[in-house]
């Protein structure tokens, strides 16, 4: 049995495991594209490493791999939600806005899951919470302006009204995993046939996409870049591991701040491997960011409706 201090620890701990893995596609996936790969043929690697990657922890913890009809619906649906529409739609408008707009859009998520959940009355309004998510976007917004400042480029309106397509469906995923969680089924096992399903998700899309001259398969990988993916591939699918055990502990509303700090690990990131320099600004932010965490962690179990 858990103890309390150990219940309220596990939240917090698994979403910076998670973060730490799932941002890592920001800085893997800038060097990937500089040596020629194709951002959607890279998301789609990723989501196949991580399958596989899944699929083999789940083997070798002992899970049985066989689904079930409410495990296939789920998968399908969640995958789609939870990694091919909104990697998708960050990739398409990367292109038209730059990276910085999509990035400060994305971290919107949290509160289009807390408007979600309390429009379909999952949890009761808490001002602790409340406060903490507004701390961690604070915190997101103060990284994401200080670091894109005057590197913007005007675009117009249906490009933003497309990169609102990430947070939003980043939010129904968050509700649907935890209201339409399979009885008795584990988070590896979900996880893993999620991210096949969102691989199918992405393969579909891409011919649908060359098919109609859109998107052009242009092949010849390098050994480096093969490198890449395939370390990107086993970083997303233990990121994935531990997402999805987030969503069965934490609830709908704490695993929506993966969003925060995908930005606060994304910066990180950039320090370590690009030598980016880090302002006091940038430090305030990550300060609010994990204040922020601390107080919704605080407000788990309080009214949130999930399976464990």
């Amino acid at each position: 049995m858990r103890t309390v201090a150990g219940a309220r620890l596990e939240p917090v701990l698994l979403l910076f495991a998670a973060g730490l893995c799932i941002g890592s596609i920001f800085p893997l996936g800038k060097l990937a594209t500089a040596q020629g790969v194709a951002p959607l043929v890279y998301v789609g690697a990723a989501a196949f490493g991580a399958t596989l990657v899944l699929m083999l922890v789940s083997a070798v913890a002992g899970h049985c791999l066989r689904p079930t009809a409410a495990t296939i619906r789920y998968a399908l649906v969640a995958g789609q939600l939870t990694f091919a529409i909104p990697w998708s739609a960050v990739v398409w408008t990367i292109a038209h806005l730059g990276s910085g707009i999509p990035a400060i859009i994305q971290s919107t998520a949290p509160i289009f899951t807390l408007m979600l959940v309390y429009v379909l009355r999952l949890e009761r309004p808490n001002p602790v919470r409340l406060i903490g998510l507004a701390l961690g976007l604070a915190g997101a917004l103060i990284i994401l302006l200080s670091r894109s400042s005057g590197a913007m480029q005007p675009a117009s309106a249906v490009w933003y009204g497309a990169a609102l397509i990430a947070p939003i469906v980043l939010a129904i995923g968050n509700v649907f995993r935890t209201t339409n969680w399979p009885s008795g089924q584990t988070p590896l096992v979900l996880a893993a046939w999620s991210l096949l399903a969102a691989t199918l998700g992405i393969a579909l899309c891409s011919l649908a996409l060359i098919g109609a001259g859109a998107f052009t398969w242009s092949g010849g990988i390098t050994m480096e870049a093969f490198i890449i993916m395939a370390g990107q591939g086993i970083a997303t699918g233990l990121g994935y591991a531990f997402f999805f055990r987030l969503q069965q502990v934490g609830g709908p509303v704490f695993v929506s701040q993966l969003s925060y700090v995908n930005t606060a690990v994304g910066l990180g990131f950039a320090v370590a491997l690009f030598s980016e320099q880090l302002s006091r600004w940038s430090w305030l932010a990550l300060g609010l960011i994990v204040i922020g965490v601390l107080l919704v962690n605080r407000t788990v179990g309080a009214g949130t409706a999930r399976r464990k």
